[in-house]
């Protein structure tokens, strides 16, 4: 699995994140769960008593090394309310795609797959820090390369990158992180040539570096309007642009 950080340096883990998934039947429900990496390592056969000494003999410590609770995605009150606990407690977000929300056992699996690989990130992370090694600086993806996987993905994924990057335009708009705004920016506007013209993208991009409730509430109306456009629901995407102009009305652009 493929985890994205929306908050937070891939290449620099705090080892302690919230985790989260687009649901795959609503997108603009959103699941989450917390994941923790232990900074210190242990046998845990040393607190075993010695009567249960043979069921954990084989357990791997590395095994042990991060968790994440609840086991399986649990839902959240929203994208919004997600950045706020995330930046008041100086947590990484990672974002991990959608699921079915009703499935539970897929959905621990991919917990357990994204905390696997965020131990890893994390691990190696440590282990550089330890060694006092120089850390790698993040890199931008190129342009060119971002071109030809958009024009590649299918619908439904176009829309799912949509979302992640849209999530990380607003983490860097809120903690006023210039560079990445600008560059998630150019990703976005990459990935709407990809994308018909009605999907208002620019607006939606306004909408996700604007400040406050409103912004990351029209953000996520212009987003479930992309959804619905895509899977030509009409009756939702009617009662999404309600509530848009709505809001637009209450709030107009200075």
């Amino acid at each position: 699995m493929a985890i994205d950080f929306e908050r937070g340096d891939p290449n620099a883990p705090k080892g302690h994140a919230l985790l989260y998934f687009r649901s795959s039947l609503n997108p603009e429900e959103i699941l989450g769960t917390y994941v923790i990496c232990f900074p210190i390592s242990f046998d845990v056969a040393k607190y075993v008593p010695p009567f249960l000494m043979g069921q954990v003999s084989g357990i791997d410590p590395k095994d042990l090394s991060a968790l994440a609770y609840p086991p399986a995605p649990e839902k959240l009150d929203g994208h919004s309310a997600l950045v706020k606990l995330a930046a008041s407690r100086e947590d990484d977000v990672l974002f991990c795609g959608t699921l079915d929300p009703s499935d539970v056992p897929a959905g621990m699996m991919a917990v357990n797959d994204a905390v696997r690989e965020y131990n890893e990130k994390y691990g190696s992370f440590a282990l550089s820090a330890a060694s006092d090694e120089t850390l790698v600086e993040p890199g931008t993806p190129g342009f060119a390369v971002n071109e030809v996987l958009y024009g590649l993905m299918s619908d439904n994924d176009k829309l799912g990158e949509l979302t992640r990057l849209v999530g990380r335009l607003r983490f860097a708009a809120e903690g006023m992180e210039e560079g990445l705004v600008a560059e998630t920016e150019r990703d976005i506007m990459a990935l709407a040539q990809h994308l018909p013209e009605n999907h208002r993208v620019p607006r939606l991009i306004e909408e996700a570096k604007t400040k406050g409730e409103d912004g990351a509430r029209l953000a996520d109306l212009y987003l479930q309007r992309c959804f619905h456009l895509t899977q030509e629901e009409y009756v939702k995407l009617g009662q999404v642009e309600e509530q848009i102009s709505d809001l637009e009305a209450r709030n107009p652009s200075p």
